[in-house]
């Protein structure tokens, strides 16, 4: 069995890699939708799915913008064991190509175009490039190479006759940007379970993985979490000529941001893994136009990736820090009004500001138990209108939040300073095969049987980590305390459950572990993106269908092809 799959599999993999790559499908743009009829076209070439048209299909994203859609393809064996393959479609946009935008979908093209500027490069890219080891463009590594192989060895599954188990593939959008492709991917696993009566013994992706050591190749057993805390600092307006008079936002954010950038303390940890610590993507003053006074508020946006943490246990050290900052704060004002008052022979009284921290939900609440059904009434319009300018590209989703917030504070009585935290979208759980304890023998001990193989027949060393960290939509694959973390999403992230929600219920239900196994790749989301041709074409194939002949107990000849000849090469 392991011949027939493999054989010749270079050139199905390059029949679809390249007119794959060549689909301009930008994340969230209607560009994604331009890749549903080359994999419809894809399913439909085949003779599997010529006699079981009900086998593969588009499902819609939920209320999508740019009506995106899931495709999918099921390859139905016997038994309900199900060995889910998935991987996304989009891919960023090109505006670093600059005048090389033209190749960027072309690799053979780019490839030339990149030798005519190749002293230009980086080091590592210039060796690459020469090395001919390498295939350059946008989406070669990031992701459409590991769609390549999984579409390949689908198509060669599907000629096996008494196939044992079942092999459904996910081609997905969005990945790059909310994951909403994924979060649509949950509802069909659940109804295709249902039609089908599937189990799912573990879901493959095959994003590019990055080496430390260029000799050693890496296997992920889960992925890292995501949560974006927002902050929004109310301060108290005064002149800038009487500064000790007014509470300055932008002060108080700034010390928030000193003590929770780079802070190794808000980094998880689990054995010798770690998440990077967390980093700052969004600061801003919110003054409309310039004056003389000082900015009503601040706002901004914190990166933190999980391995182990919750959105209630995330929240409550995001409080304490800026609890601390806040009283730390005050305490200097004090100390530097004290000088200041000193200096110009004036007695000094100590000011009034007391540190306050307080949750969107306690804001909420505040908010509407001064004013009842008017405030409600008020602020879901205001949540409609930004909702709808989401969705049409006019807002971001991160400044949506902080409209939101301002709108309440249309109906806040107490106008002291204060912080106000929450989360904005997306959210990703952590994910881990570790975290399962009742995980079959063949799906824990899968990776140390993978490297093993690849050491036998490569001679290629992998290493196994337990966390993917470039972040993926294997965080939607399982999930535990769905309704504790729903009920904290819906207090703590304005727009849950209205602009953006995740089916938290489902997840659980479906919980399934999970691996990534996919080609050594380099750059991603850079002009020199890259994959290595010996990973896509061979050993990341050969390991694949080595993990999937493991989870569903192939041996050599249990399955054969149904027609001899129609694969030869």
């Amino acid at each position: 069995m392991k011949d027939f799959v493999l054989n010749g599999i270079q050139k199905d993999i390059e029949e679809i890699f390249y007119p794959y790559v060549k689909v301009k499908s930008d994340t969230y743009t209607e560009l994604e939708r331009d890749i549903e009829p080359f994999l419809m076209n894809f399913f439909k070439d085949i003779n599997y799915f010529k006699h079981n048209p009900d086998h593969f299909g588009t499902y819609k994203v939920e209320n999508d913008t740019f009506d995106r859609s899931v495709c999918w393809g099921l390859v139905k064996g016997k038994g309900d064991d199900t060995v889910v393959l998935l991987h996304h479609y989009d891919v960023v946009s090109v505006e670093d190509y600059k005048t090389l935008q033209p190749y960027a979908y072309s690799p053979k093209e780019l490839e030339a175009e990149l030798m005519k500027i190749k002293e230009d490069l980086p080091l590592d890219a210039k060796m690459d490039l020469e090395s001919e080891e390498f295939i350059f463009g946008r989406g070669t590594a990031d992701m459409k190479g590991g769609g390549a192989i999984q579409l390949a060895l689908l198509k060669r599954y599907s000629q096996m006759e008494n196939l044992q188990g079942n092999i459904l593939i996910l081609a997905v959008p969005d990945e790059e940007n909310l994951s909403a492709g994924m979060l649509s991917a949950v509802l069909l696993l659940k109804e295709l379970k249902e039609k089908y009566n599937l189990h799912y013994s573990m879901m493959i992706n095959s994003e590019p993985h990055q080496r430390a050591n260029k000799k050693v190749g890496v296997i992920s057993e889960g992925s890292v979490g995501k949560m974006m805390p927002f902050f929004y600092v109310r301060g108290y307006l005064s002149h800038a000529g009487k500064i000790f008079e007014g509470f300055n936002p932008v002060n108080l954010l700034a010390e928030i941001v000193r003590r929770t950038e780079l802070n190794v303390e808000l980094s998880d940890y689990a054995g010798d893994e770690a998440s990077p610590p967390p980093t700052w993507l969004y600061f801003k003053e919110r003054k409309n136009h310039y004056d003389v006074s000082l900015p009503p508020s601040a706002g901004g946006c914190l990166s933190i990736l999980t391995l182990n943490q919750e959105p209630a246990s995330l929240l409550e050290c995001i409080r304490g820090i800026c609890n601390d900052a806040f009283t730390d704060l005050i305490s200097e004002m004090n100390q530097k009004y004290k000088i200041f008052r000193e200096r110009i022979n004036k007695p000094f009284e100590p000011l009034p500001w007391k540190a306050r921290v307080v949750t969107f939900k306690e804001l909420y609440d505040e908010a509407y138990d001064d004013y009842g059904e008017s405030f409600k009434a008020k602020y879901n319009t205001v949540l409609q209108d930004i909702t709808e300018k989401v969705q049409a590209g006019e807002v971001s989703i991160i400044e949506g939040n902080f409209i939101l917030v301002e709108a309440i504070y249309d109906y806040i009585n107490d106008v002291s300073p204060r912080v106000v935290i929450g989360l904005a979208p997306p959210y990703y759980p952590n994910v881990a095969n570790m975290y399962f304890s009742d995980l079959s023998d063949k799906a824990r001990n899968l990776s140390n049987r993978i490297m093993d193989y690849s050491l036998k027949q490569f001679n290629q060393q992998y290493t196994r980590e337990y966390f993917f960290t470039g972040i993926s939509d294997l965080s939607y694959t399982s999930i535990t305390n769905s309704k504790v973390i729903s009920e904290t999403l819906h207090g703590s992230m304005p727009m849950f459950g209205d602009l953006y929600s995740i089916p938290l219920e489902e997840i659980e239900n479906l919980s399934m572990p999970c691996i990534n196994i996919g080609p050594w790749g380099k750059e991603y989301h850079k002009v020199t993106e890259r994959v290595l041709k010996e990973d896509l074409f061979h050993r990341s194939p050969e390991l694949i269908h080595y993990a999937i002949s493991t989870l569903l107990d192939w041996e050599q000849g249990n399955c054969k092809h149904l027609h001899e000849t129609a694969m030869t090469v």
